[in-house]
């Protein structure tokens, strides 16, 4: 393997017009995915994160705390709007595509190393999925980098391998705080060190133990609060094994990195088909066909490009097949990170006086890729208008300031301190109407509330908010209001509600669909009879 004797960091500085154009593409997906969705996301996976980020905690009783750290981080910076959060997910897309640079750069890829950080931006992870900000696509911007500064301990000498190797430590444990997942990840690395003579010559120096005393020490405190909250994420995680192997999500899986990456994986392949001297032969279909083969192979079996490219999808395969978990696949979103720099190198080795026309063609093309984004994005806005789906027309911001002034009323110059309910789509008041509202999961005295941290509530003012959809002139009974009222009952507070219902207006959504929201007042008295 080729040895740098740049810094990691001063590498791939941006200083090229490639980097502009990187820059500039994540900008204009944040733009487009902002104004073609009239909501964060369907799920609330977004709102979820900015919740467990008010205030920063060790642990949630889901998943580890690192990616909601980053959100209460950016929030403090910027304002709490949808646009924001857009710009947050391809700020982080930007982040993991410096560092599939910076690995390109110390594997000795030299020029083709932009370019598979560029080629991402022509798969699903890296544009439409990365919009929404979570767990999975947090790590689109750390395992590049861990697989990058792993590479730097073991080439750089003295002082400098040292610092690389606590970075090391630091940005593997952000990579197990954000998902648990990045332990399979992780264990991907030990192939191709121990395969390769650079790698096992490194095993015999102090770095890597100092890397693996950094990963310890700053997983510790959450490990420590895990411990003492009753192993809570970690139960979360084991849950989602099924103890036996689900065939129809391995067979998803195992086909992910031909769909996901699939439009990058054809354009290299078809550059270098197009421009080989093989085409001539054998035609450009046969060519092109050989090379989405070749493009995946190993050179030789110190390999080690091949092994951190397909090492996160064959260990998770391997644990689906046996039935370990179940898989799921959003898991395969960040798994492609170094995919483009395999079929980049393994292209260039059999056409190498081919590159530099292919990355001249690729540049060429560019321009017309950010003008086709804008164009889906005004393609995709309209559809969505003109469908009408809830998801688009939900007016969750316009909700939140209407029931948070609504509460105002009803209790002039009193706070609200927490709100609870329909999780995690009651955060959508801390959200867009009064930051650093405490929102808790569920009930204020239930067990993921109480993992929360929110304290003594009941001698502050709250409301549970539960949603009822589109078209609904009156409270119906769902779960959540069912839960709401029992609850109230019997903690002795009055269960009526106070329904609010709203519509969203304006160009962006020319065909009302009215929602409306129930909520119930949580006094901050406690009744005598407790």
């Amino acid at each position: 393997m080729p040895t740098s004797s740049s810094p990691l960091s001063a590498a791939p500085r941006p200083s090229s017009g490639v980097a502009v154009w990187l820059a500039v593409t994540c900008v204009v997906w944040a733009f487009v995915t902002f104004l073609s969705s009239g909501n964060l996301d369907g799920y609330h996976d977004m709102l979820e994160n900015y919740a467990w980020s008010q205030p920063l905690l060790m642990g949630t009783h889901k998943h580890p705390p690192f990616f909601a750290w980053v959100v209460g981080l950016w929030f403090e910076v910027f304002p709490q709007t949808d646009w924001a959060y857009r710009l947050l997910s391809y700020a982080n897309v930007a982040v993991g595509l410096w560092g599939v640079w910076s690995l390109g750069r110390r594997l000795g890829l030299q020029q083709l190393s932009a370019w598979g950080a560029m080629l991402l931006l022509w798969s699903f992870p890296y544009t439409t999925l990365a919009a929404k900000f979570n767990a999975n696509s947090q790590l689109l911007s750390l395992w590049p980098w861990a697989a990058a500064l792993l590479l730097a301990s073991w080439q750089e000498k003295g002082l400098r391998g040292w610092w690389f190797s606590i970075w090391l430590g630091l940005v593997a444990a952000a990579c197990m705080l954000s998902k648990y997942y990045s332990g399979v990840f992780l264990a991907g690395f030990l192939l191709p060190i121990f395969l390769n003579a650079e790698g096992r010559r490194w095993l015999l120096s102090f770095k890597p133990y100092l890397a693996l005393l950094v990963f310890g020490l700053a997983l510790a405190p959450h490990l420590l609060w895990v411990a003492h909250h009753d192993w809570a994420t970690l139960g979360y995680a084991m849950d989602q094994g099924g103890g036996s192997t689900e065939w129809g999500y391995v067979l998803r899986f195992a086909f992910a990195p031909v769909f996901y990456w699939l439009p990058a994986w054809l354009a290299v392949c078809g550059c270098y088909a197009a421009l080989s001297t093989d085409r001539a032969q054998q035609g450009l279909w046969r060519t092109w066909w050989r090379l989405l083969g070749r493009s995946w192979l190993p050179q030789g079996r110190d390999d080690v490009l091949f092994w951190l490219a397909c090492m996160p999808w064959l260990l998770t395969l391997g644990f689906g097949i046996t039935g370990v978990v179940e898989l799921s696949t959003p898991w395969s979103i960040p798994i492609g990170y170094a995919f483009a720099l395999l079929w980049l190198r393994n292209l260039h080795a059999l056409y190498p006086d081919v590159s530099s026309r292919v990355v001249a063609r690729l540049r060429r093309a560019w321009p017309a890729t950010i003008a086709g984004v804008v164009v889906l994005g005004a393609v995709w806005t309209v559809s969505n208008a003109q469908k009408a789906g809830e998801g688009y027309y939900r007016p969750t911001e316009q909700a939140a300031k209407a029931l948070l002034q609504a509460w105002q009323q009803r209790h002039p110059g009193e706070h609200l301190d927490w709100v609870g309910g329909d999780w995690a789509h009651n955060a959508m008041l801390s959200f867009y109407a009064q930051p650093h509202l405490r929102t808790v999961p569920d009930m204020p005295d239930s067990y993921p509330a109480t993992l929360a941290g929110i304290g003594a509530w009941q001698t502050r003012n709250g409301l549970l908010l539960c949603p009822l959809g589109p078209q609904a002139e009156q409270v119906h009974d769902n779960a959540c209001t069912q839960q709401a009222r029992t609850w109230l009952q019997a903690h002795g507070w009055s269960d009526s509600a106070h329904v609010l219902t709203i519509a969203r207006s304006g160009w962006r959504f020319p065909k009302p669909m009215a929602f409306s929201y129930a909520v119930f007042d949580v006094p901050a008295s406690q009744p005598a009879a407790q």
